[in-house]
């Protein structure tokens, strides 16, 4: 790992984030590090009721709006009421994470790794056996820093971007904890070439396509009813390093209180020598993935930002 260690992300701790205005930033991390040890039925109970006591707080209406514009854009056949349903699903999973988020900082290996349950293993144990280079194919959920915990626990390490909040304190704390058993993490500005070069060094690539970078550097592609301004590199990034693409997705299930990784076979014959195909094809695979559990999908983000033939955001 040392030679990627210059444009790995890194944060060293600071006396001054012991000033009084960083007091929240350790006071709620303080919270989370404690409700790692509450007893998962209970602490998801506490979860719930706390999501369905804010779901409808006017602090959260733009990030409601924002999500119902996405739902209704991709599937313009649910009603309103069924967008607010999987909306306040969202919700409650998210809770749920969230309460639970210390248990990678502080957590055993052995809990860590019973906190997982995989669907289509063997889909990644095949290239795991043989050394073969893969890339994941992740799409934005609320557990996905378990997908990371899931491979290195096991001995493999993970490379990804990672995007700086602006606190600096959470800045640190994730990497750290997302770099607890192995890995590396790397800013957007070591560029997708960094990953590329991860890649052929052995590590695993967990690549997250959701991200709406605008029509420069996009592709207007479809997604589900619409068009999504999407980033055409996964196919590049694949010929490079001669990796396999692997599409995973991560849920929370409510009801074992279990985080599920959902691997999907190999993509086949990717890339092509057709760009426009290749993404498309990468958007169809996120589809799939996202209609195991529309309801655990991050639609708060800005997915669709960029409108086709307009200047003007959506949101």
């Amino acid at each position: 790992m040392s030679k990627f260690e210059s444009q790995a992300f890194s944060i060293p701790f600071s006396k001054a984030w012991l000033a009084p205005k960083y007091w929240g930033s350790w006071l709620l991390g303080g919270l989370i590090i404690l409700f790692a040890f509450v007893p998962v039925k209970i602490r998801d109970r506490i979860a719930v009721a706390i999501a369905n006591k804010i779901f409808n707080l006017k602090a959260l209406k733009k990030r409601r709006a924002i999500a119902d514009t996405n739902l209704e854009l991709c599937f313009p056949e649910m009603s309103a009421y069924q967008r607010e349903q999987v909306m306040l699903k969202n919700m409650q999973i998210f809770a749920q994470l969230i309460l639970g988020a210390g248990e990678m900082t502080v957590r055993s290996k052995r809990y860590l790794q019973d906190r997982i349950v995989v669907d289509g293993e063997d889909n990644i144990n095949k290239l795991l056996d043989n050394n073969e280079r893969f890339i994941i194919l992740l799409p934005h959920t609320y557990p996905v820093d378990f997908l990371g915990t899931y491979f290195c626990t096991r001995g493999h390490d993970m490379c990804t971007m990672f995007k700086k909040t602006g606190d600096p304190i959470v800045d640190w704390a994730m990497a750290k904890q997302r770099t607890r058993f192995g890995g590396v993490i790397f800013e957007r500005d070591a560029g997708i070439k960094t990953l590329i070069k991860a890649v052929r060094a052995g590590f695993g690539c967990i690549y997250l396509p959701d991200e709406d970078f605008g029509p420069e550097a996009s592709l207007m592609t479809p997604l589900f009813a619409t068009q999504k301004a999407t980033l055409p590199v996964l196919g590049k990034m694949t010929k490079l390093s001669g990796a396999k693409v692997v599409p995973i997705y991560a849920g929370y299930d409510s009801e074992s209180h279990k985080v599920k990784l959902y691997i999907h076979p190999p993509m086949q014959d990717f890339p092509s020598n057709d760009v426009a195909n290749d993404t498309l094809r990468m958007n169809q695979e996120v589809e799939k993935l996202i209609l195991r559990s529309p309801e655990q999908y991050m639609w708060t983000l800005k997915l669709l930002r960029t409108v086709e033939g307009s200047d003007k955001p959506r949101y």
